[in-house]
């Protein structure tokens, strides 16, 4: 070390070790540790691991034992970026590309996956991203003849069925309400835009999100139930669904049916407050005296002396379908309540039309303010812009995709009884470093 060199904090830290160590060694008399034990004695007197003396030592002097390499300060590690983002579509368009595999009699392995969705321009993540992906949004393996079978959890196809048999009955579209919530930034814009050279319209849109709207609608193929919008101002930053309550989704949604005109049928996902359970039955996430309540109310004879695993199985004996406040709202104004299943934004059509709703808003948000406020007036006049003619034609678009899945699943559920054909070899250990739930935990 050249002399005059400045030690730093860390190298001062080790000086003043070194020197308590020999100190110790100066008064027993002897060395604390045999001379022999090289690593050990540095170790001990730095006040680091043997593990890292014997990394660095690797690193300066190689297999050969004779001084090589400078050691240098190991690089940070960088946090990978982020590749699973992706939103409702993508999740469908990922589901349907999986569903291909099956129609042409094929397994889905991770590796293929990978390959065919990269090549299709779908997924640009490595195995343990899509991994990840695929739980997400309803897939897991299960081990079969030595191999992984990537399979749609059985509450999700289930789900799916239900929907899609309902659904299939429905003969006048035009009475289908399509309900949804969504958001909107006060700082929402286009990225680029075309400006002349004056000041005075030149404007940089502030960065980060801004305020926020929280926004929900309803709407038909003849266009926006009339009068039926509600738009509030957030007071978080975080997810919008943070925002909504089942006590607001409920209010709106009975002010929302008086609107309609006739009986309708009524679209909605299945968001917590959407799904406000009648009389729910309690989980093992209870306790005791709660499940005890319940099921005396429920008139089941009980008492204070049965175990908990007793109760739950009690409990098992009285499973009855869901009942949901919003659906028996519907049913009390004369209205059906059909629930979309998870992951499935392609069946409420209104989906496309916040995405015209919300690219109106972004080109006319260009100036100052970028408050609520402002934005509250731009979603006025992008929800006035959106015509009948668009609304038909989402609905029909949505219709076409329910009944083609219909008969799409059916196509599958006939193969899936059948082998399904392997067209290339593969070692099955494609998933082993994904950890996925069998189908036993994900119903859980």
């Amino acid at each position: 070390m050249p002399k005059g060199t400045v030690l730093k904090g860390q190298s001062r830290q080790f000086v003043r070790h070194l020197q308590d160590y020999f100190e110790k060694e100066f008064r027993n008399g002897a060395p604390l540790l045999p001379m022999s034990q090289v690593r050990n004695r540095v170790a001990a007197a730095l006040g680091i691991s043997v593990a890292t003396v014997t990394k660095i030592a690797k690193e300066a002097y190689g297999s050969s034992g004779i001084e090589q390499n400078k050691v240098s300060t190991p690089k940070k590690k960088r946090q990978p970026c982020k590749v699973t983002c992706f939103d409702d579509f993508d999740a469908d368009a990922i589901r349907r590309h999986i569903y291909e595999y099956y129609q042409r009699k094929e397994i889905p392995t991770l590796r293929r996956l990978v390959i065919s969705l990269r090549n299709s321009g779908l997924f640009r993540g490595q195995k343990s991203s899509l991994g990840n992906v695929l739980r997400q949004i309803g897939f897991y393996f299960k081990k079969s003849d030595k191999r992984k079978i990537l399979l749609e959890r059985h509450d999700i196809a289930l789900a799916r069925c239900d929907f899609l048999r309902k659904a299939k009955q429905i003969e006048d579209w035009s009475n289908v309400v399509f309900t949804d919530e969504t958001w909107l930034n006060a700082n929402h814009s286009i990225s680029k835009s075309w400006t002349d050279d004056t000041a005075a319209s030149t404007s940089a849109v502030p960065i980060g999100k801004g305020e926020r709207l929280i926004i929900c609608h309803a709407g038909t193929a003849k266009g926006f139930v009339a009068d039926a919008l509600l738009a509030f101002k957030s007071k978080k930053s975080g997810d919008y669904h943070e925002e909504m309550n089942a006590e607001i989704y409920e209010n709106w949604f009975r002010e929302m049916l008086m609107l309609l005109e006739e009986p309708s049928i009524i679209f909605i996902d299945n968001a917590p407050y959407h799904s406000r359970q009648i009389n729910k039955m309690p989980t093992q996430a209870n306790t005791k005296h709660e499940i005890i309540n319940w099921l005396r109310d429920n008139g089941e004879d009980v008492n204070n002396s049965f175990l908990k695993a007793e109760l739950i199985r009690v409990l098992k004996s009285k499973r009855r379908p869901k009942r949901y406040v919003v659906d028996e709202i519907g049913a009390e104004y004369g209205h059906t309540v059909i629930r979309i299943p998870p992951y499935h934004c392609q069946y409420n059509a209104i989906e496309l039309i916040w995405a015209q709703i919300k690219g109106k808003a972004a080109r006319n948000n260009t100036t100052p303010p970028f408050t609520a406020n402002k934005m509250m007036q731009l979603l006025n006049n992008a929800c006035n812009e959106v015509t009948p003619e668009n609304w038909a034609s989402v609905v029909e678009r949505t219709r076409k995709i329910i009944m083609s899945d219909w008969d799409r699943d059916v196509t599958i559920d006939s193969i899936k009884e059948q082998e399904l054909i392997i067209h290339v070899t593969e070692d099955s250990s494609d998933e082993s470093s994904v950890n996925y739930e069998e189908e036993s935990d994900a119903l859980k």
